[in-house]
């Protein structure tokens, strides 16, 4: 199974959880030390990539080495992503680029590669997209903007891709508790002191926490298990599968 994002948060999660049970990883990401780290995890089990996802003109060649690391591949888990926490009319043209570039171009290019590798045997695909392409928050525009788009772009690819029994569908957390929501929230011009930083960082959880019905953020492990579950699930396609600690009701 090739795993995007796969050196942290939910992307880490998500390789650990296919390790465990007794899977194969092709782990992509940008951070090398990183990747050896998952490597050394499970050696026989594990091959590793360094690439940047949001340079699409690398990507054909990325999903050729990840299919050919273990002589083919059952599926895709498109979980990097990009989030720029601006507010309207601070947002500038290299933020959009590269959000869309990595939320959307990334998966896009990768799913069509792997794709054309499964049509013959089958497999599945999973989008980790958010609560945000459908509950939008403050700051959020581009990165909700792309998420919404995957959304469509995981319909599109189930409706096509169902007659060679690839399944294509997109998992939808709420808050969970990874390095993105550890990036303070600032108004443009703001400067603030690291012990500053540090305050608005936990004001920013706090509230987050208060939004879920549950009382509190996902873990990662959490919603790997719902990822892993989707990917095996032979009669599932083209569905946008929820897991946000009940943020979806308030």
């Amino acid at each position: 199974m090739i795993v995007t994002g796969a050196t942290r948060g939910i992307g880490r999660a998500t390789a650990d959880a296919i390790l465990e049970r007794g899977g194969k990883v092709i782990g992509i990401a940008r951070d090398a030390d990183a990747l050896r780290a998952l490597e050394a995890s499970a050696p026989d089990r594990v091959r590793t990539l360094v690439a940047d996802l949001g340079d699409p003109s690398t990507l054909p060649e990325a999903a050729r080495r990840a299919i050919a690391a273990f002589e083919g591949v059952d599926g895709l888990v498109n979980c990097a992503a990009i989030a720029r926490y601006e507010p309207i009319g601070s947002i500038g043209i290299d933020s959009i680029e590269i959000q869309v570039r990595v939320n959307l171009v990334a998966p896009l290019l990768l799913s069509q590669a792997v794709a054309a590798h499964l049509r013959d045997r089958g497999g599945s695909i999973v989008n980790v997209s958010s609560t945000l392409s459908e509950r939008v928050a403050q700051s959020t525009a581009v990165y909700a903007a792309t998420k919404a788009a995957l959304n469509a772009l995981t319909k599109s690819l189930a409706l096509e891709l169902a007659p060679f029994d690839v399944r294509v569908n997109a998992v939808l957390p709420g808050g969970v508790d990874t390095d993105m929501l550890h990036i303070p929230r600032l108004r443009p011009g703001e400067s603030l002191t690291e012990e500053q930083l540090e305050e608005r960082v936990r004001s920013q959880l706090a509230k987050l926490e208060a939004l879920h019905p549950l009382g509190r953020l996902g873990r990662p492990a959490e919603v790997a298990q719902v990822i892993v579950s989707v990917l095996d699930q032979p009669w599932q396609t083209g569905s946008l599968v929820t897991i946000d600690g009940g943020l979806s009701l308030a």
